[in-house]
C-alpha cells in the first residue's frame, strides 16, 4: 500500500505518531501496533510522522514532507498476518 492508503487505514497510529516527543517514543508505538521498519526506514518514518506540522518548530516543511507533496516519497507498507495477535506492517523507503 502507498502512503496514502497506509493513513486512511491507520489513523490512530498517525495521529499517536504526531504526539511522540522523541525517537524512543516512536519506536514503542510502532511496537504496539505492529509496525516494523525496513533497512534505513526509520529515520524517514520518523521525520514523516512524527515532525512538528511535517517539518520543523518554525513551520517550516521538512525535505520528506515536501517530497510527499509533490508525489516524491517512495512509501511502501505491506501487512502480513504472522499468526500472531496482530498483523504485522513493515515499512519500507526506495
Amino acid at each position: 500500500m502507498d502512503l496514502q492508503e497506509f493513513k486512511s487505514k491507520n489513523p490512530e497510529f498517525v495521529k499517536k505518531a504526531r504526539e511522540c516527543k522523541d525517537t524512543f517514543e516512536f519506536t514503542k508505538l510502532a511496537e504496539a501496533y505492529g509496525i516494523k521498519l525496513g533497512a534505513n526506514a526509520f529515520d524517514k518514518a520518523y521525520a514523516l510522522f512524527c515532525q512538528p506540522d511535517g517539518g520543523n518548530a518554525n513551520g517550516e516543511l521538512s525535505d520528506e514532507m515536501l517530497e510527499n507533496a509533490a508525489g516524491g516519497v517512495n512509501f511502501t507498507a505491506n501487512t502480513l498476518g504472522l499468526g500472531g495477535p496482530t498483523d504485522t506492517t513493515i515499512i519500507s523507503f526506495n
